[in-house]
């Protein structure tokens, strides 16, 4: 099994975890929170608010170990991590406090803190995405260096080493073969990482 396949297992499997996890601190947080004073709809706010943190450290903690060596990172990408968990801590809060005024009128405002809390995490998912993924500058420099042979398309980085036409089918730029081995055949150059 290659790593990828198994990062993208893992990766799967993060999501029962952490379902799983959310449930453990919820039901010791309502143990705990038992014993003290307050209402229950406050109880129940602050148990929604701990498991949708812990679980969101548990989320960021476990994407990122899986993830942490399949990332060129770059400070553009470190920056873009951190504030992308700003921006979801903010869209969740937003989203929880929609939520739990939409959901005072049955008393179970307490479950808006549940709704941001999953919000915050997922719109943070997509967020690192995005910001992870692999540029073509990235992906020409990973496909040359990973075999002498390989033909790589100038615009894209696609390997182009056994077509039968020299066009590229992910991007569609057709070169002629002299341009491709021309470009083939200057001196490799740092490329810019974005």
């Amino acid at each position: 099994m290659s790593r990828l396949v198994s990062r993208i297992l893992l990766s799967i499997f993060m999501f029962p975890l952490a379902g799983t996890f959310y449930v453990f601190v919820a039901v010791v947080g309502e143990q705990t929170l038992r014993l003290s004073a307050g209402s229950y709809s406050s109880r129940e706010m602050q148990i929604f608010l701990l498991a949708g943190l812990l679980t969101w450290i548990f989320v960021a903690t476990y994407w990122c170990l899986i993830w942490r060596l399949g990332v060129r990172w770059n400070g553009k990408r470190i920056v873009g991590t951190f504030v992308s968990a700003g921006a979801a801590a903010v869209l969740g809060l937003l989203t929880g406090v929609f939520a739990a005024a939409m959901m005072s009128r049955g008393g179970a405002e307490g479950f808006g803190a549940f709704i941001g809390g999953v919000a915050t995490i997922m719109s943070w998912l997509i967020a690192t995405i995005f910001l992870w993924r692999e540029t073509a500058a990235e992906r020409a420099q990973r496909v040359s260096s990973s075999t002498k042979s390989a033909i790589a398309c100038p615009t894209c980085g696609y390997n182009l080493t056994g077509l039968t036409e020299s066009r590229c089918p992910e991007c569609g730029s057709r070169f002629t073969l002299d341009e491709l081995l021309a470009l083939q055949l200057q001196p490799k150059t740092e490329v810019d990482v974005e």
